[in-house]
Order: C-alpha cells, then structure tokens, then sequence
C-alpha cells in the first residue's frame, strides 16, 4: 500500500487525515459512502477551516501573504 503524499506532521497534512478519517468512519459496510453524509462531512470540514462552502471559489484560489503553492504529487511531466 503506497504511503499518503502529504506530510500528516503538518497542520495541512493532519486535516487531510482528518476528513480521510471521517468518512472513513461513516463507510458503510460494504465499503460505500453515503452521498449525503459525504457532503455533511465535508461542508462541516470546510466550515472548521473557515471555508464558505456559500461562497465563491476565489476565496480560495489566491495566496495569502507567506503561503506556496505545492506541485502535486507524483511524476511530474515535462
């Protein structure tokens, strides 16, 4: 099993596992997820990092001062 390309030591990382980790516990055992409870999670996720889901995009498309953007992971194509 490949390891997760972000690093989970950092505040970033560790919401990743986070959400990863409450839909994880929401699966159904047959290993679906609920639709509805995926969105519940998700807009709760992003109202507990300040994200309105109500909003546009735009507020999160430009960096605030001292961000980067990261490449994504894996190979990169020239």
């Amino acid at each position: 099993m490949p390891s997760p390309s972000f690093d989970q030591a950092t505040q970033e990382g560790a919401a990743i596992a986070d959400l990863f980790s409450r839909i994880k516990d929401i699966e159904e055992s047959s290993g679906d997820w609920n639709g509805g409870e995926v969105v519940a999670v998700l807009s709760q996720w992003f109202s507990e990092l300040h994200v309105d889901v109500d909003g546009s995009a735009d507020q999160v498309r430009h960096l605030q001062p001292g961000m980067e953007l990261h490449p994504p992971a894996g190979p990169q194509v020239q």
